[in-house]
């Protein structure tokens, strides 16, 4: 027991993020937020951290966490997450808003990442799963806004086409997967035949 005490006293001192509970973890970033004390290239590790757990419960306590935050930081949590994580925060986001999702959308994939493209869809494919009915205003803002990644039309167009291709093998094959279980490597494959 005593080994035990000792062993969370060390990480709430030289680990406070780790040490503490969702809610806490939560907490700590609206006041780092709240403070300025932290960049935006700062607070992207102790947004994967938070995300790291793929228990549902610890996800709904997060969730709910997230609910009590304001608006502007829940802007800045998604300018801060990366690419990588952005997908995973986005399943948890309480509401969505256009510049949330225009945020998310004008995110590149690192240049040592050997698949950018796939990546990049997953990306797309969480936000719009998520949000479907802001993913086109927020593409099109993005576009205007001059924001827009380089390849972000080319991308754009083809997550279109994925999603077409999405369609037609659910109406193809519809006992086979239930809508929104369709792996994107098989859309991928798919694509390439023709």
């Amino acid at each position: 027991m005593e080994e035990v005490r000792k062993k969370k006293k060390w990480l709430e001192r030289y680990m406070p993020f780790i040490a503490r509970s969702p809610e806490m973890q939560v907490e700590w970033l609206a006041q780092a937020l709240r403070r300025q004390v932290l960049a935006s290239n700062e607070i992207t590790p102790y947004i994967r951290l938070l995300l790291e757990s793929e228990d549902s419960g610890i996800r709904s306590r997060i969730r709910a966490s997230l609910q009590e935050l304001d608006y502007w930081m829940i802007e800045r949590l998604v300018e801060a997450a990366d690419i990588y994580d952005t997908p995973k925060l986005f399943s948890i986001l309480p509401d969505c808003t256009v510049e949330q999702v225009m945020t998310a959308l004008g995110k590149e994939a690192p240049p040592y990442e050997q698949h950018p493209r796939l990546v990049r869809d997953r990306l797309f494919y969480a936000v719009y799963s998520r949000a479907p009915h802001l993913f086109a205003p927020a593409a099109a803002k993005l576009r205007v806004s001059g924001r827009a990644p380089l390849d972000f039309d080319e991308t754009h167009r083809r997550f279109l086409e994925l999603l077409e291709d999405e369609k037609l093998l659910s109406a193809l094959y519809p006992k086979a997967k239930a809508r929104g279980d369709i792996d994107l490597k098989d859309l991928e494959a798919l694509q390439s035949l023709f």
